[in-house]
């Protein structure tokens, strides 16, 4: 189940262009000051493309934005994605949400469980095989496990003008001791 979870999370989060893989080199998208809008930090655009790889695995996913449905992106994996004037959506949550500074929370109902979201950092920096990114969002989201055995949370990290660039998740337990799940991390990119 967390596999596919992380999956999902990967797919619905993507876009971008091709580039060699260079985790010293900053790349291309790194700016001086940090972008606000939520839309900066997703960037919607037919042929926008995102690889990535799960930690301690070979085998890597492309997630590509391959057609429109009105004001929808849609991705070859089945999801849709947009950008309005409160954030950047799929079709049952807010996955960037305005405004974007440390601390603001929003939240949502999916399959009668209440997500709760919150921006961690404004400022965050990721290394990963696609490079350094700087002044990035990290977004936390933590919903209880069953029978108050702790925790599932998640933690995206959106780099301006590329989209999602890694993807933590872990269990904390009743006593408070984290045990990560997985990761995964941005290897290329392609955006327009």
């Amino acid at each position: 189940m967390i596999r596919t979870l992380v999956f999902c999370a990967a797919l619905c989060l993507a876009a971008c262009k091709s580039t060699a893989p260079n985790p010293e080199k900053p790349g291309p998208e790194q700016i001086d000051e940090p972008a606000l809008a939520p839309s900066a930090y997703y960037p919607l655009s037919l042929g926008n493309s995102w690889t990535y790889q799960l930690a301690g695995q070979q085998h890597r996913e492309t997630v590509q934005i391959v057609g429109r449905d009105g004001p929808w992106f849609l991705d070859d994996h089945k999801g849709r994605l947009r950008a309005d004037g409160e954030g950047v959506r799929d079709k049952d949550r807010y996955l960037l949400h305005a405004p974007l500074k440390t601390g603001a929370k929003w939240s949502a109902v999916e399959n009668l469980v209440v997500q709760r979201f919150e921006v961690m950092a404004t400022e965050a920096s990721a290394v990963t095989r696609a490079g350094t990114f700087l002044h990035c969002v990290t977004v936390r989201n933590a919903q209880p496990l069953d029978n108050n055995q702790g925790q599932f949370v998640t933690e995206w990290t959106y780099a301006p003008k590329v989209g999602l660039v890694q993807l933590r998740q872990e269990t904390i337990g009743p006593t408070g001791k984290a045990v990560q799940q997985t990761s995964l991390e941005l290897v290329s990119y392609s955006t327009h």
